[in-house]
């Protein structure tokens, strides 16, 4: 799959949350990475952040917390056209595929080999 930042939100859509990292500052290189990819030490206050994955587009909402370096938090949302049902389904392998692709971004000593093989231990890989 492929998952690529984009700037303008499908107009149409609504927001439906999929996946909430309530602390994704616990490892410094993830924040960093959304950080930077989002650009958000210029633009904190700035729209959510945008992911394309193959033609289906999720919102990243990164919240801020008193005391904490931003982003202490993400919330992850689908944009689903109009009033379509969600195909939760394609959904969780979206969600994997951001999954890899944060993983791919943030690096070493984090690869997707060893997120896929911890997925597999715990079932919860997407077929």
């Amino acid at each position: 799959m492929s998952v690529r930042r984009i700037t303008q939100r499908p107009p149409g859509t609504r927001s439906v949350p999929v996946l909430t990292d309530p602390d994704v500052s616990h490892y410094p290189e993830f924040a960093a990475f959304l950080s930077d990819t989002f650009e958000l030490s210029d633009k904190p206050l700035d729209a959510p952040g945008l992911l394309d994955v193959d033609g289906r587009v999720y919102e990243l909402v990164f919240v801020g917390r008193s005391g904490r370096p931003f982003p202490a938090a993400v919330e992850i949302a689908a944009l689903v056209p109009g009033l379509e049902p969600m195909d939760t389904d394609q959904t969780d392998r979206d969600l994997w595929a951001i999954t890899e692709w944060l993983i791919e971004g943030v690096g070493e000593p984090w690869t997707v080999e060893a997120l896929r093989t911890t997925g597999d231990i715990f079932r919860v890989r997407p077929a």
